[in-house]
């Protein structure tokens, strides 16, 4: 008896451990994040483009006024700051324009 029984288990296919394995990424970032979430990240990112949009605007406005005669620029209110001061060139301007 124990000799059929040993023999039915060394001939029996082996039973295997299923294999672990991970679970598939989603496919895409609805899949992963709610609609809320990617909403705002893209209301996040649609801001910071318009911001640095409107700091390269500035920054061609001040380097087309540098290069204009003092008496063909544009009148300014007298509550503005100082003149020199508006038109000089920024380091930020410099790392805005380089393409």
């Amino acid at each position: 008896m124990t000799s059929i029984v040993l023999f039915a288990l060394l001939t029996a296919p082996a039973i295997a451990a299923p294999a672990m394995t991970p679970s598939p990424l989603p496919s895409s970032p609805a899949a992963l994040y709610s609609r809320r979430a990617l909403r705002r990240a893209k209301l996040i990112i649609q801001m910071e483009m318009l911001q640095l949009r409107n700091e390269r605007l500035d920054c061609i406005r001040a380097a087309l006024l540098r290069q204009l005669p003092e008496t063909l620029r544009p009148q300014q209110p007298t509550t503005s700051v100082s003149r020199p001061n508006e038109l000089a060139r920024s380091p930020r301007c410099s790392e805005l324009l380089d393409y």
